[in-house]
């Protein structure tokens, strides 16, 4: 059921405040997704390259996806590591990776 909705980020855009300290902001889009978890092979797949692979998002429209490349769900960052078109044509699947952020920011 595509009733749950995510974020998908554009890559940050470097701004400075008048002290000159640097202020990053994205462009958001809301979107109605169906989460998955990972297929097995998906997963060794990725982890032979390094990768961790965690969620599965569904798009309902692939025109909502714009090469994206970070995607918020449940208050969870992720880098989108994989866009796949599924058999039905107007849909597409990121294959997303939780995105580990330094402490303090």
């Amino acid at each position: 059921m595509y009733d749950n909705i995510a974020v998908l980020m554009s890559e940050p855009v470097a701004s400075y405040d008048a002290y000159g300290n640097e202020e990053l902001t994205y462009t958001e889009n809301e979107i109605y997704v169906n989460p998955r978890g990972v297929y097995q092979s998906e997963f060794y797949n990725a982890a032979q390259l390094g990768l961790q692979p965690s969620i599965t998002l569904e798009l309902t429209n692939r025109a909502d996806y714009n090469g994206e490349k970070l995607v918020r769900f449940e208050d969870e960052l992720y880098n989108v590591i994989r866009a796949d078109w599924t058999a039905q044509r107007d849909k597409i699947s990121l294959v997303c990776e939780k995105r580990v952020e330094p402490d303090g920011d």
